[in-house]
């Protein structure tokens, strides 16, 4: 419980001398978004591949300058279950979840997880729309693999979150991005690529 509150203190700090030292900085400070985002993950270190992951990120940017901006976000994810589809003899086909696998090679077969993060993001301009971007910061995550909706690890506690990516924006404001993030959680990190959308005002 102390990390979370210091972690929060910190961004709340941060934030504020940000905001008032550059509020006059820019004309259009403030963007929202969020994107889509799929890969793996990896427990403790594990040999043992799993399901892949599907999450969503939601998030705040504001600008401090042209090329540095605080981000605050949440994301979700889930671990993907397996589809299986099979023809039975009236040639009519039927499909359903495999969700019995052993993940990690543990006793576990979901894996739900969140993010709380606080970001520094960087931009590099490429031309006058497409941007080259950075981000890192910490994060307030909580992650539970389960065994048929019974919890077996539950785990809490602040990790670094990192990610690069590609970004485009029209003058209207609205933009589009692609790119890389990992979640460190400790003894579970997740890999991911995203898509997303954005709007800056």
């Amino acid at each position: 419980m102390n990390r979370k509150l210091t972690f929060l203190l910190l961004l709340a700090f941060t934030a504020s001398l940000s905001i008032s030292a550059f509020a006059d900085t820019l004309t259009n400070p403030h963007s929202f978004g969020g994107h889509i985002a799929s890969g793996g993950i990896e427990f403790n270190n594990s040999t043992a591949d799993g399901d892949g992951v599907a999450q969503v990120y939601g998030f705040y940017n504001y600008a401090i300058t042209e090329n540095f901006a605080l981000e605050v976000g949440l994301n979700i994810g889930a671990d993907v279950d397996d589809w299986e589809c099979y023809e039975d003899r009236h040639d009519d086909w039927h499909c359903s979840t495999n969700n019995n696998d052993s993940l990690f090679g543990l006793e576990v077969n979901e894996v739900e997880y969140s993010n709380l993060v606080a970001a520094v993001k960087g931009l590099v301009p490429v031309t006058q729309r497409n941007s080259l971007y950075a981000k890192v910061g910490a994060q307030l995550y909580n992650y539970e693999l389960n065994r048929r909706h019974r919890t077996v690890i539950d785990d809490d506690g602040v990790g670094l979150y990192l990610a690069v990516g590609w970004q485009y924006e029209w003058d209207m404001g609205i933009g589009m991005s692609a790119g890389f993030e990992k979640f460190d959680m400790d003894d579970l990190v997740s890999t991911t690529a995203n898509v997303g959308i954005s709007y800056n005002f």
